[in-house]
């Protein structure tokens, strides 16, 4: 495998071949991991830190404070054909495969919200294995299920996970949860056709359309309902790890409700963004660990309203020029971004702390220290974080192969 070829300022070289735009993790505060190009840079300066072979179609989960697992897929087809999937653990600082485990028939594999277990699902069976050295703790078998190769598996969002049958049968579906220490697992009757929302990483609430009620994940119980005035209009929702804000109806007058997943629910008034086809003209979502917000366009500008994710308390409110569409965030930053710049807000306030003008491209990641794009022609750039000023850029070339 080849390394960086050279470096010239802050334009770096590296063998390696770029998709226009492929994930990149924010595996620690300031490490960036690329699988598809089997990288991890610095996220202030740009430099390698480690090198893996790429993951082509793998699987990968961290929290963002050092937990890396990866995963893929092999076919071994002599004398039969069995498919295993091989699950490591890396050391997002070094690279170091920390431990390897392989599985046959890997139907899907997830992380338990508190990071020192992850579920794995093969057929008829959930294990539910040790973080620390990819160990079986224990084993269920899934005798409830005749076919169990529909079934979800969705992290809780404290501890825990729940597997489910999204098909249903009749006028109900059957779940079956698993929480750290349990001997068995519990069952629950969840309405048919329910929906789940569900975070990046961490994050669950579900909704049943027929009904337009809205579920708590656990323990599974109504959070509110909100019959839509038109039932095609199916509602948005932005969740993490903290809470969730989500779009409903207080009668004919079109809402938000939000809240953490141990808290009280609460609402504020929100646009009507539905279009007379039931296609969403722009409304975005998005929340961070303390703070719920709503981007929502206008004729020629972009309001911008937050509020204080556990209480619902006003944060604040203000119109920017322009449009708007995407926003991030971490911490106690929002990033808006636009076609043509990219703006860095207090989340407490609403203050604008920097805005970079001249930008494109998609938010690739938020680290301790850069906001990072993907640039038109398959760059990867940052800004800092304090004051909107280049870090580096990269540039990808010369394919290199990656796993087996």
């Amino acid at each position: 495998m080849s390394g960086i070829t050279r470096v010239v300022l802050t334009l770096v070289l590296l063998a390696a071949a770029a998709a226009a735009v492929q994930p990149v993790y924010r595996v620690a505060n300031d490490v960036l991991y690329l699988p598809g190009d089997g990288l991890a840079l610095d996220a202030h300066t740009g430099h390698l830190l480690w090198r893996f072979p790429r993951l082509d179609g793998g699987h990968v989960y961290t929290n963002g404070r050092g937990l890396l697992l990866v995963s893929w897929t092999q076919v071994i087809r002599h004398p039969l054909e069995v498919h295993f999937t091989r699950v490591c653990r890396i050391d997002a600082q070094d690279g170091h495969r920390l431990w390897c485990r392989d599985w046959a028939d890997v139907q899907q594999w997830t992380v338990d919200g508190g990071g020192r277990f992850w579920y794995l699902h093969t057929p008829g069976r959930l294990q539910v294995v040790a973080v620390a050295d990819g160990q079986t703790d224990r084993g269920f078998k899934l005798d409830h299920y005749g076919n169990d190769s529909n079934l979800q598996l969705l992290p809780l969002p404290q501890h825990g996970v729940l597997l489910f049958d999204p098909r249903g049968g009749g006028s109900q579906a059957l779940a079956l949860v698993y929480r750290p220490g349990a001997a068995a697992l519990d069952a629950e009757t969840l309405p048919a056709g329910i929906y789940p929302f569900r975070g990046d990483g961490r994050g669950l609430i579900f909704y049943a359309q027929d009904k337009g009620e809205f579920y708590r994940a656990d323990p599974f119980a109504v959070l509110v309902a909100t019959p839509a005035p038109k039932p095609h209009q199916f509602p948005e929702a932005s969740l993490d790890a903290h809470g969730f804000l989500f779009t409903a109806w207080q009668g004919a007058n079109p809402i938000l409700h939000g809240g953490t997943y141990g808290g009280a629910l609460w609402d504020a008034p929100r646009p009507d963004t539905i279009l007379h086809s039931g296609l969403h003209s722009g409304l975005h979502l998005a929340v961070t660990s303390t703070t719920a917000v709503m981007l929502a366009p206008q004729a020629s500008s972009t309001r911008i309203a937050a509020w204080d994710l556990a209480s619902g308390s006003p944060r604040f409110a203000r119109t920017l020029p322009g449009d708007y569409p995407e926003v991030g965030g971490l911490g106690n930053d929002l990033v808006l971004q636009s076609a043509t710049d990219v703006r860095l807000l207090n989340a407490t306030d609403g203050v604008q702390r920097w805005r970079a003008r001249g930008h494109e491209g998609p938010l690739a990641a938020i680290s301790a220290t850069a906001v990072v794009f993907w640039e038109s022609g398959g760059e990867l750039a940052a800004l800092a974080r304090n004051n909107g000023a280049l870090l580096w850029r990269l540039r990808f070339q010369l394919p290199r192969p990656g796993l087996p």
